[in-house]
């Protein structure tokens, strides 16, 4: 296929990708080709009427012949204006399309890709490829649609030149390999540092990202200096990069002109004896052949440094398709997945085995428990005991090793991922809100929702009140991560998108760790209206918020030590009432 040709001339994922996404627009890439040949064409039409110029009108005095020279020049002229304009505009929006349509699809890989991809990769680095780096896409093509239009135009030239004289146009090919052989040296260099480059910039981003991100703990520290000149030693390397590349492109324009210039002295040499010596040939045909090899070094230079802007961004447009390479998340381990219908009888996790990707110990071991319809299950422990873990392994954030998740008796591996998850809600304890309004914010986790039910759910999770006493009400806008409301505030309003959602099974991570007093109470009587008739999962900071659960959970490396309800476990004694009583003495301490 051609788009596995070009991919493999130039050894390039983003080229055949490119193409691949061109030839879902055919009537446009046929037009802009079309276009680019009569462009081109007309370009080359002086290089056939200077023959007549200098024998017919110079030589012979002809007035008429001179009429209809000067003619053809400025039709020619303007129609090669007129497809030129049409061919550049048609193959910019041909390449804007084509790049937009990569973005989508990026972004949309990125939705269902895995979360240990994000674990694992640093957004700043994502955020460069997704926004930075696709944009070299759209160049790509520019640069590839220029240069079938710059190497046309040297065909049309060449064609001439062989019509001429065979002889000197072997004569002006002599410097070709010369030429070719210095592109390729030097493009395999920009090739390369432009993918040190690009490495260079996605690793520039994710350090300004996740200061910027850190922006309160930089202050805190009082590290401003400090990482302004970490920052200006990562763009000083950048910089270094880019000097780099730019002395070996600019080395590309002046070796052409010297082999250009020698070649011109040989045809001009050539051409002067075969027009004292030889019959047949014109200074009429001398001047044309001037003319078509002079007027194609232009678009051959252009086509030699369009290739070498090529090579310098290939590498930002692969980084781009590297993220294609990655599999998303496996919707369903079963060839007609299985119907979830919301209706939660009994969860069971048996021996459950897990280890993060990329890593070699396991974060939980042959972990087995039940949990019945309507239940409250709370997860204790100390940090890295696997609490979080076990959460995130109920929504198929992440899959298990070994051993099995069932609900219903049916392994949520065989329910589709989309359909299953409409059932699941979450209140994290980093609450995560979206730049917009709150009341948009609480209509997320449902689509088609009615103003009435982003009140009711409001009013259900204690935050109806403190949204009505705002300027704008449900209008107010909560800025970049909620950042315009309280810690309290936008639990509430992660609850109230929870409720609207009615989910079957609910996820509560540590939901009121970060809160003061008065806020944790509302958030709290919000929260039991939350788990009221749902089966819950809580990841429990503060014991007290867990006496009431059905079900206790001890965790400690991975490993289930207790479970039972508040008081059994008191009364044996064991690990978790060493955790309550030490915290209860630190209660009483304040």
């Amino acid at each position: 296929m051609f788009r596995d040709k070009i991919a493999k001339i130039y050894n390039s994922d983003a080229l055949g990708g490119f193409v691949k996404y061109s030839f879902k627009y055919k009537k446009w890439l046929l037009g802009t080709l079309l276009l680019s040949v009569l462009s081109s064409a007309m370009g080359a039409v002086p290089a056939w009427l200077s023959k007549y110029l200098v024998d017919d009108v110079l030589i012979s005095k002809n007035g008429k012949m001179m009429l209809m020279v000067g003619a053809g020049i400025f039709l020619t002229t303007v129609i090669k204006s007129i497809s030129a304009y049409y061919a550049e505009t048609t193959s910019v929006y041909l390449s804007e399309k084509i790049r937009r349509e990569v973005k989508i699809d990026i972004f949309k890989h990125l939705e269902h890709l895995p979360m240990s991809y994000f674990t694992q990769n640093k957004l700043g680095d994502i955020m460069a490829r997704l926004s930075g780096d696709s944009s070299s896409l759209g160049r790509i093509g520019f640069l590839l649609f220029d240069m079938l239009r710059e190497i046309i135009t040297v065909c049309a030239f060449l064609v001439r030149m062989f019509q001429l004289d065979l002889v000197l146009s072997f004569i002006a090919l002599i410097v070709a390999p010369a030429i070719f052989a210095m592109v390729k040296r030097y493009t395999r260099k920009l090739k390369r540092m432009g993918k040190e480059r690009q490495d260079t910039i996605g690793g520039a981003t994710a350090f300004m990202q996740e200061s910027l991100a850190g922006i309160q703990v930089v202050k805190g520290f009082n590290k401003v200096d400090e990482m302004v000149d970490k920052y200006r030693d990562v763009t000083d390397d950048e910089m270094q990069k880019i000097y780099k590349a730019a002395k070996v492109k600019a080395k590309i324009s002046p070796i052409n002109e010297v082999l250009t210039a020698l070649m011109l002295v040989m045809i001009a040499a050539y051409g002067g004896y075969a027009i004292i010596y030889l019959k047949g040939f014109t200074p009429g045909d001398l001047i044309s052949f001037l003319t078509a090899a002079g007027l194609m070094q232009q678009p051959l230079k252009r086509f030699i440094r369009r290739n070498s802007e090529l090579y310098e961004i290939i590498p930002s447009g692969d980084r781009v398709m590297e993220i294609f390479k990655v599999k998303t998340e496996v919707d369903c381990f079963v060839e007609e997945p299985k119907i979830f219908n919301g209706e939660v009888d009994k969860i069971e996790f048996e021996n459950v085995d897990f280890t993060y990707p990329n890593t070699e110990s396991k974060v939980l071991k042959d972990v087995s428990f039940d949990v019945k319809k309507g239940e409250v299950v709370a997860f204790v422990g100390s940090s890295g005991s696997g609490k979080t873990t076990i959460v995130n392994l109920l929504p198929r954030f992440y899959d298990i090793d070994s051993g099995s998740i069932k609900i219903n008796g049916t392994d949520i591996r065989e329910f589709s991922l989309k359909q299953y998850r409409q059932y699941i809600g979450m209140v994290p304890q980093d609450t995560f809100l979206f730049s917009g309004t709150i009341a948009e914010n609480i209509a997320f986790g449902k689509p088609n929702v009615s103003r009435e039910e982003i009140i009711e759910a409001a009013k259900m999770a204690n935050a109806y009140k403190f949204i009505e006493e705002l300027e704008k009400g449900f209008e107010t806008e909560v800025g970049e991560r909620g950042v315009l409301l309280s810690g309290g505030q936008k639990q509430r309003i992660a609850i109230a998108r929870a409720l609207i959602q009615n989910p079957a099974i609910m996820i509560l991570d540590e939901a009121t760790s970060a809160l003061d007093t008065e806020s944790e109470r509302l958030v709290q009587e919000a929260l039991d209206k939350l788990m009221l008739g749902r089966t819950t999962f809580v990841i429990a900071h503060r014991l007290s918020t867990i006496i009431s659960a059905d079900k206790i959970v001890v965790m400690n490396k991975g490993e289930i030590k207790e479970i039972g309800k508040h008081q059994e476990l008191l009364d044996k004694n064991g690990l978790y009432a060493k955790l309550y009583n030490i915290q209860y003495s630190k209660i009483e301490e304040e």
